[in-house]
């Protein structure tokens, strides 16, 4: 059912309509002094088409568009294919149930459109999860605010609502059960024995009689603050007390949750005109404050702002685990405010200053062949084959020519600025040849007049010409 026209509209609480159990009084009234306390209701938005995404797909669609309910309920869950909420604390602020509705509504219909995705989707309402489910996955358009009459309004909903499998459908064809009415006529003990027990659980959940184990909605963590400066200025210097409040902020919030930041987002506020965004990016995730300003530092020495900043803005979205890499149990302040970064603050601070992918880094591949053996890599992206990427245990010079350097011989014997004096050798390296760069080659390590240390190789193949290759230290 299209979320803007409802076949049965979800009605205020004090008019009956077709499809309708009235509560009497008020459904959004506070309970008086004596009374108990009013039950849940829970508003469900029942999107079937769900299902037919990939199941990372839909659940990240579910978390957004769960996001979008924060507004109107800080109670939210996740069933497999619908939003449920509890919005019997907010009717009175909002004014009812259908305004609940129409501002859900058009939050999630915007979202989906934005997506590309159908905006179809059926609502309902009632004290419990799912009861509510089972009246948006029959239509939905209905209203139940209260437990007592729940039976009453599920039982003329078709058998189809609690998803039986084929052999179920069978089973229930056979026995002439069309609604759920039908099944609250029969033994329980028969319906768990013919259909199982989570089949029949479904029916003591929606009446309320059972526990609800739904997955709670838990918003992901972010922080974001802001701080207007006194006076526009250009001078970026003038902006270090107003960043060093912002990581305050940022301090007391990582440590509220025991989190370090991976990424953080500085914006520089101009007056009618874009802002300036400075991203910080931290190979290994830090709660350390002053190393945050003196990355900022950094990057506003390099910066030439296109106007006055009236506002400075920190944001961060990505975070990691803290972990104290200090392992004593009592240590005086300063010991408490340094965090050991070694390489890794280092990196950082080179890269704030000359600039994203500038600093590089080498690793190890598993390949027998010199020119393949190794790769670079951007330190912000980290390398691929990690600590313990395979290395050859033979001796490797530090230095390789680009490209193998043919030599001249006399008598067999190879020269470079003089005849080389063969120290060990010959390493066989052949392989490459099911990628078309064969190679069949005979490694040896020589020694120059002068004393310095050469790779070189001699092919296998005729000719066998003499190469060098690198340059130990």
């Amino acid at each position: 059912m299209n979320a803007s026209i409802h076949k049965t509209s979800i009605p205020h609480p004090g008019r009956a309509m077709p499809g309708l159990v009235r509560q009497g009084g008020d459904a959004g009234q506070h309970p008086q002094r004596g009374e108990a306390a009013p039950e849940n209701l829970w508003y469900v938005c029942h999107l079937p088409w769900l299902r037919t995404l990939p199941d990372f797909r839909r659940r990240r669609c579910l978390s957004t568009l769960a996001g979008l309910l924060e507004d109107c309920s800080s109670d939210i869950r996740l069933d497999e294919a619908a939003l449920v909420c509890e919005v019997r604390s907010a009717l009175r602020y909002f004014g009812g149930l259908e305004a609940i509705h129409e501002k859900i509504g058009a939050a999630i219909r915007g979202r989906l459109r934005e997506w590309g995705l159908p905006g179809e989707f059926s609502h309902a309402a009632a004290p419990t999860m799912t009861g509510g489910l089972l009246l948006a996955r029959a239509g939905g358009g209905v209203a139940v605010y209260r437990r007592a009459n729940l039976r009453a309004a599920l039982r003329q909903l078709p058998v189809a609502v609690l998803g039986p499998d084929r052999k179920q459908s069978h089973k229930l064809r056979n026995m002439g059960i069309r609604q759920l009415g039908d099944l609250w006529r029969l033994p329980v003990a028969s319906l768990v024995t013919r259909f199982g027990a989570a089949f029949v659980e479904q029916l003591d959940r929606a009446l309320g009689k059972a526990p609800e184990p739904m997955p709670k909605y838990v918003p992901p963590l972010s922080f974001r603050a802001s701080l207007d400066l006194p006076a526009e200025t250009a001078d970026l210097d003038r902006l270090l007390p107003a960043a060093e409040e912002l990581l305050a902020r940022l301090g007391d919030f990582l440590g509220k949750h025991c989190l370090a930041a991976a990424h953080l987002e500085f914006g520089l506020l101009h007056e009618r005109r874009p802002a300036t965004g400075i991203a910080l990016e931290l190979r290994r995730p830090s709660a350390c404050r002053r190393h945050f300003l003196l990355l900022l530092r950094t990057r506003l020495g390099e910066l030439a702002p296109p106007a006055p900043v009236t506002a400075l803005r920190l944001e961060v979205t990505r975070f990691g685990p803290w972990l104290d890499r200090n392992p004593q149990l009592l240590r005086n302040d300063k010991a408490a405010g340094a965090e050991d970064g070694g390489i890794d603050q280092l990196l950082e601070r080179l890269r704030a200053r000359l600039g994203e992918g500038r600093i590089r880094g080498i690793e190890a591949v598993a390949d027998h062949r010199p020119e393949y053996a190794s790769r670079e890599f951007d330190h912000a992206e980290g390398g691929k084959a990690g600590p313990g990427a395979p290395a050859t245990a033979s001796p490797r010079p530090l230095r390789l020519l680009g490209e193998p350097r043919r030599l001249a011989c006399r008598n067999g014997q190879p020269l470079h600025h003089g005849p080389i004096t063969l120290l060990s050798g010959p390493e066989r390296i052949e392989s490459g040849w099911w990628s078309g760069g064969d190679m069949r080659r005979d490694y040896y390590i020589g020694r120059e007049n002068n004393g310095r240390r050469l790779w070189l190789f001699r092919e296998c193949d005729p000719g066998q010409h003499w190469y060098l290759h690198g340059f130990f230290a």
